[in-house]
C-alpha cells in the first residue's frame, strides 16, 4: 500500500513520511507548495541552520527559487520518496468526490483546484492507494481525490470544520469563499476514513469547543513517531551548550542551572509572559539565582519580551538568540539544556514538548489533567498560572527537583507511546481497520 501524505505546517508529514519509509513503508510525501513559511520546509528538519530573527518573516514570502538555492546551499538532497508539484508538467487529474454533490458544491471545487493551480497535487494524490493529510486544503484535495483518507488536524482546521472560527470579513465574496471553503471541509471530514490526533486534547475534550463536532466522527489516536536520544551527563551537557553559544557568538551564561525555551516567543499561545514574570518575582525575592532561561530568537513577542527583560533587571537571568533553529540545532540544545519549558496555555502537547521529553529533557509546561488518557499523564512538571511557574523554578533552582529523574521518566513515557514503530503501526491499522 502506498500512502500519500500532505501538508507543509510544521512538517508534521514530513515527520511521518520519513519515519514509515525508514520502517519500509511505501511512501509519497506530496510538497505542500502553497505554504512558504521556513518551519514548514522539509530541509528545516533535516539541516543544521539558523535563520535570522528579521529573516523568519521574510523567507516566508520568498519565491521558490530562492528556497531551492537555500536547499543546495546547506546540502539538502531531495529524499527518493518526496514527489514536488513543480515538476509535474503532464497534468491529467479529475475531482472524484466520494458521496453526491450539487452543482454549486461540484463548481465550487473545481474552481478552488483550479484557481489554487493544485491540480498537480490531486494528480498525486491519485497515484496513491491512501493519504494522510492535515489543513484546510490537505483535507479539501484528500477528499477530491476519490482515495481513502484520514485527517490529522493540527487545530485551526478543525476551527473552521468546527464553525468556530469566523473571520471578520466585511466583503460579501470574502465570506462566500469562506463559507463554501467550510461546506468542503465538513464533507471531506464526513467522508474521512477517521479523523486521527497523536493527543486527545484535540479529539476528547472541548478544544476551543470542536468536542460536539468532532464526536461525529470515527476517532482514532495516531502518535507521532519520536525516537529516543542519548543524554549526556550535567558537565558534558553544560559543555556542549556553551560550544553551541559560542558558535553564536553568545558568552557562556552564569546560571547553574540552564534552562531552554524553544517554541516562539507569543504570549497569547504559548504563554511566555508569565514565565518572565515569575522569574521577576522570584530574582526580586533573591532566589532562581542558579536559573538562566536561553529563548529561541522568534516570535511575535520577541521584542516585547526583550524589552521586558531590560527593565526587570533579568540579563543576568536570560539569554535571546537572535535567530530561529532549525530542527538538528534545536535537538543540540535539548539535549545540552538542564530542562526545557514549553507553553501554559493549550493544554497539550505540542511538537517543542515531545521533542525535548525524546531527549530525557526535564520538561516544564501545562498539559489538560483532565483529560483521560488510556496510556497515562505525561510526567512533566506540571505548571500552569504565573504562581505555580515560580514555584516550579524555584524547586528547581533549589535542588527540590530530581531533574535527572524526571528527564528519564519523560523518556520512558515517550518509549512507550510515541515509539516509531507505534507510529507505523497506528496509522496502517487506522486504513486496514486491523
Amino acid at each position: 500500500m502506498r500512502i500519500g501524505f500532505y501538508c507543509g505546517l510544521a512538517n508534521n508529514m514530513y515527520v511521518f513520511a520519513t519515519s514509515l519509509a525508514a520502517e519500509g513503508v511505501d511512501v509519497c510525501f506530496i510538497r505542500d507548495r502553497s505554504d512558504r513559511y521556513p518551519m514548514s520546509q522539509p530541509v528545516w528538519e533535516d539541516i543544521p541552520f539558523r535563520l535570522g530573527y528579521s529573516d523568519v518573516l521574510l523567507a516566508a514570502s520568498w519565491e521558490w527559487h530562492r528556497w531551492t538555492q537555500l536547499e543546495r546551499d546547506v546540502g539538502w538532497k531531495t529524499p527518493d520518496w518526496l514527489a514536488d508539484p513543480l515538476t509535474v508538467t503532464d497534468v491529467n487529474a479529475a475531482l472524484t468526490p466520494p458521496g453526491k454533490q450539487d452543482f454549486l458544491d461540484s463548481s465550487f471545487l473545481r474552481l478552488y483546484v483550479r484557481e489554487r493551480n493544485r491540480t498537480p497535487v490531486l494528480q498525486m494524490m491519485k497515484s496513491c492507494d491512501a493519504l494522510f493529510v492535515s489543513g484546510i486544503e490537505g483535507s479539501v484535495l484528500a477528499y477530491g481525490s476519490g482515495v481513502p483518507y484520514i485527517i490529522f488536524p493540527f487545530g485551526g482546521d478543525l476551527m473552521v470544520a468546527a464553525g468556530l472560527f469566523k473571520p471578520k470579513l466585511h466583503h460579501v465574496r470574502l465570506r462566500f469563499v469562506h463559507a463554501m471553503v467550510r461546506r468542503q471541509l465538513v464533507a471531506a471530514y464526513r467522508h474521512a476514513a477517521c479523523i486521527a490526533s497523536h493527543e486527545p486534547t484535540a479529539l476528547a475534550t472541548d478544544f476551543y469547543g470542536s468536542e460536539l463536532f468532532l464526536r461525529q466522527h470515527k476517532l482514532a489516536r495516531i502518535p507521532m513517531p519520536f525516537a529516543v536520544r542519548e543524554r549526556g551527563d550535567p558537565a558534558s551537557r553544560r559543555q556542549q551548550m556553551e560550544c553551541l553559544l559560542e558558535e553564536m557568538g553568545i558568552p557562556a551564561p552564569s546560571g547553574r542551572l540552564l534552562g531552554f525555551v524553544p517554541s516562539r516567543i507569543d504570549y497569547e499561545w504559548k504563554g511566555q509572559d508569565r514565565l518572565l514574570r515569575a522569574l521577576a518575582g522570584l530574582v526580586r525575592e533573591g532566589k532562581a539565582s542558579e536559573i538562566h532561561l536561553v529563548f529561541s530568537g522568534w516570535g511575535k513577542d520577541f521584542e516585547q519580551a526583550r524589552k521586558f527583560v531590560q527593565e526587570k533587571g533579568l540579563a543576568k537571568q536570560c539569554t535571546f538568540l537572535d535567530c530561529a533553529l532549525s530542527k538538528p540545532l534545536l535537538y543540540r540544545f535539548y539535549l545540552s539544556a538542564d530542562f526545557v519549558v514549553d507553553q501554559f496555555i493549550v493544554g497539550m502537547c505540542g511538537t517543542s514538548a515531545l521533542e525535548a521529553m525524546a531527549c530525557a529533557a526535564p520538561l516544564v509546561t501545562w498539559i489538560n489533567s483532565s483529560v483521560e488518557r488510556s496510556w497515562g499523564m505525561p510526567p512533566v512538571l506540571q505548571a500552569r498560572t504565573e504562581d505555580e511557574i515560580a514555584v516550579v523554578l524555584s524547586d528547581i533552582s533549589e535542588g527540590r527537583i530530581d531533574l535527572d529523574a524526571a528527564g528519564t521518566r519523560v523518556q520512558e513515557w515517550m518509549a512507550r507511546n510515541y515509539h516509531p514503530r507505534a507510529a507505523t503501526d497506528s496509522l496502517l491499522a487506522a486504513f486496514t481497520g486491523k
